[in-house]
């Protein structure tokens, strides 16, 4: 079961932004419901997805590493799957992201190979080996990631 953080809605009660940052559902995206007294704006969550694509393209380009939109899911996927404690191997990252564990496993190798990501203890086979970010792969997308959230503010 994945971890998914709300972004800023409008309260449906009282019409003001409401930050939900903090709060964590934990169910699956299909089970997580719309009724809660929220009314969320369709056009701000677009603005919101667009603008943080760009920032995140705008960050990776000026990197050194070839890091495309899969190598980034892969790392979000990462630090959620980290921060709440549950181990993802590269058969979860492939199932969750839609991706022949074959391509994925060639993800995993260069992320390894660039130092952003890391196996740790657990796992026999490659694919069951337990993955997460190294310090370098937290410190780049921690800063794309705070850029992203300052822009929660003006959206």
């Amino acid at each position: 079961m994945r971890e998914y953080k709300d972004i800023i809605s409008n309260n449906a009660r009282s019409g003001k932004p409401t930050d939900h940052a903090r709060t964590q559902v934990k169910a699956p995206a299909a089970n997580i419901g719309t009724d809660r007294g929220y009314n969320i704006d369709p056009a701000r969550t677009a603005a919101f997805l667009l603008k943080s694509r760009a920032i995140a393209v705008d960050q990776l380009r000026d990197s050194k590493l070839y890091i495309d939109d899969i190598s980034w899911h892969i790392l979000l996927d990462l630090i959620v799957s980290t921060d709440a404690g549950t181990p993802a191997t590269a058969l979860d990252l492939a199932s969750r992201l839609d991706v022949k564990t074959s391509i994925l496993s060639r993800y995993i190798d260069y992320m390894i190979d660039s130092g952003l990501v890391e196996k740790y203890a657990g796992g026999g086979d490659k694919n069951q080996a337990p993955l997460r970010p190294t310090a370098a792969g937290n410190a780049l997308s921690r800063d794309i990631l705070q850029k992203i959230g300052q822009q929660f503010v003006s959206i």
